[in-house]
């Protein structure tokens, strides 16, 4: 019954589309196709339909300015992590050629740590 009602709402919603229909060629695997006949089971909507759902999204503007918002943090922990990792690196390279660590070695770790606990809860806030 649900499948119906999915399908009548795409229905309406292509009735509301202004202007000419626009044709998009998308490639993708076959394992992606597949996934993607079995969400077209599932919900009982189009390829098409999928698609157009999943890459718009809500046009919400407070949704996608909290997409952006996140994207950007995320960006930000990635060059916070690399930067970390550069320093465990140069602790491991010292203490390899020394047999030696370092008192610098304490703060990497300490960072390493505390930024562990700030990626968890950051992960643990985008998970749905």
């Amino acid at each position: 019954m649900s499948e119906k009602k999915n399908e009548r709402a795409w229905r309406r919603r292509r009735k509301r589309i202004e202007g000419t229909t626009q044709y998009v060629r998308v490639s993708m695997s076959e394992v992606e196709r597949a996934q993607l006949y079995k969400m077209e089971r599932e919900t009982g909507l189009s390829a098409s339909a999928l698609m157009v759902q999943a890459a718009l999204g809500s046009a919400d503007p407070v949704a996608i300015e909290l997409r952006r918002q996140q994207l950007a943090e995320l960006l930000t922990m990635r060059r916070y992590m690399a930067t970390i990792a550069n320093n465990v690196n140069q602790v491991a390279r010292h203490f390899n050629t020394t047999s030696e660590i370092g008192s610098e070695a304490a703060q990497t770790f300490r960072e390493v740590r505390e930024f562990s606990v700030k990626a968890l809860a950051v992960i643990e806030d985008l998970t749905p």
